[in-house]
């Protein structure tokens, strides 16, 4: 296995098109092709279920896929902090993110910070919250976007709320309350519960108690995978029900019903996660943009346009 079977793998996994993660490689498509189906038969697990042209990740794929990004994540910061120190590379700035706000956040924001700064590089990571804050604490990362963190993470990083965000409910399409227009938690006080893993999302299990017993029960958690796509997976699969950020709701959910909160609805704070010491001035410019881009963002989510 190489780390040109993993970055192949991810374009692939995140294109869900043979065609297009091609074009984005700019590779022929035989090749990449072939490459993908040489680490499947390496690792002894198909990792893609193929539709024509189109690709869907099995559940081996979606655990693979974590893991595959945190091994390119590890190999590239690695070699960016060598020729940064020991040889005359240019400053990168280099920014995790969780996968919801990668299209209207982080997009946005590096293509604009580029434009004042075009001898700085952007590199961006998509990791787990666990992943993006010991890499901070590593100085591997110079800045994370998560949601959810513990007093004791709190206290080593400087912290700052972007926005926040509510939260839906998450029901397999096969439920029985899935056609609702709206449903109070405490409907599904009975309920098995799907959360997220402490390791991979820190606080996500305590998040998860206090919205629950504040309308009125104990969630029975029964699973906790270690990312959205997995969660929405095991939800999908009948392991019980979840609660997520409705701007999730764009990750691909199939099976899955996205049904609101009645009542007083949860809230989470998407976070911008940096070292406590200063940074230098591009960085610290390049965080400003992306702050300005959130809050316009919180904006138009509280004030819609008349045509919206």
């Amino acid at each position: 296995m190489e780390l040109r079977h993993l970055r192949y793998f991810i374009a692939v996994a995140e294109e869900q098109n043979v065609t297009r993660a091609a074009a984005r490689l700019h590779l022929s498509q035989p090749p990449l092709s072939r490459q993908v189906r040489d680490l499947e038969e390496e690792l002894g697990v198909d990792l893609l279920q193929r539709i024509g042209k189109s690709v869907r990740l099995t559940e081996a794929g979606r655990f693979f896929l974590t893991k595959a990004r945190e091994i390119v994540c590890d190999a590239e910061t690695a070699a960016q902090q060598l020729r940064e120190q020991f040889g005359a590379a240019a400053r990168t700035v280099r920014l995790g993110f969780i996968a919801p706000v990668l299209d209207d956040l982080v997009v946005p924001s590096v293509r604009e910070f580029r434009q004042r700064h075009p001898k700085t590089k952007v590199s961006l990571f998509e990791l787990p919250p666990r992943a993006q804050l010991d890499r901070l604490k590593d100085h591997e990362l110079d800045a994370a976007i998560l949601g959810n963190l513990s007093s004791d993470d709190r206290a080593l990083f400087h912290v700052q709320s972007l926005w926040r965000g509510r939260m839906t409910l998450v029901l397999p399409e096969t439920h029985r309350f899935a056609a609702r227009k709206s449903l109070k938690l405490a409907a599904l006080g009975d309920e098995d519960w799907v959360s997220l893993s402490d390791a991979s999302f820190p606080g996500r299990r305590a998040f998860l108690q206090e919205v629950c017993r504040k309308a009125g029960f104990e969630p029975k958690v029964r699973a906790e995978p270690d990312s959205l796509p997995l969660m929405l997976a095991a939800v999908a699969g009948g392991e019980g029900v979840a609660i997520m950020p409705v701007h999730a709701g764009k990750l691909p959910h199939s099976a899955c019903a996205l049904v609101p909160i009645a009542g007083a609805v949860p809230v989470m704070e998407l976070l911008l996660v940096t070292p406590r010491q200063p940074q230098g001035k591009e960085v610290e410019t390049f965080f400003s943009m992306v702050k300005s881009r959130a809050a316009a963002m919180q904006r138009e989510v509280l004030q819609p346009s008349k045509g919206k």
